[in-house]
């Protein structure tokens, strides 16, 4: 999934499956500093990020 050209001493992009992070749930919140988002599952298996 990473095309993105790297410059060698760049560490690799991590990698974190959608399964992986929703654990079974079509809705978690995610925590970035202090502002709060939802990440959503769709019916048409599609991620959605909201603030």
């Amino acid at each position: 999934m990473n095309n993105l050209p790297q410059n060698k001493a760049e560490k690799p992009m991590r990698s974190i499956d959608s399964q992986a992070l929703l654990a079974g749930q079509k809705l978690i919140t995610i925590q970035h500093g202090q502002h709060q988002y939802v990440l959503r599952l769709t019916k048409e298996n599609k991620l959605i990020l909201t603030k």
